[in-house]
């Protein structure tokens, strides 16, 4: 599943999959939740690549839309990824305190 992470500023830059199925909806669903939990960010900023997403890519968006608004973290969508740090990429997910799941952008 592969979602991809970076914070910087207090900023947590999330990439999922336009494509996602019915099979890997809940493993996005959790590690996106479970990132937005870990890190408490100030916002949030969630990239779609371009092309049409599927039904279960507009599931897991909702359910991150949900847990922002809940939390009363801003979410941005955007079709441009968000180009981390050079000191973000090099920390890798260990050293930013995520679980080894985690995948550094």
């Amino acid at each position: 599943m592969p979602v991809e992470h970076a914070a910087d500023g207090g900023i947590l830059a999330l990439s999922v999959p336009s494509d996602l199925d019915v099979t890997n909806r809940a493993a996005a669903a959790l590690q996106l939740e479970t990132l937005v939990l870990a890190y408490r960010p100030l916002g949030v900023h969630l990239h779609l690549p371009h092309g049409p997403a599927t039904r279960p890519t507009l599931s897991v968006l909702a359910r991150v839309r949900r847990l922002c608004e809940a939390l009363g973290i801003p979410l941005v969508l955007t079709d441009r990824p968000w180009p981390p740090p050079a000191s973000v990429r090099a920390a890798g997910p260990l050293a930013l305190g995520l679980p080894d799941g985690g995948t550094s952008s």
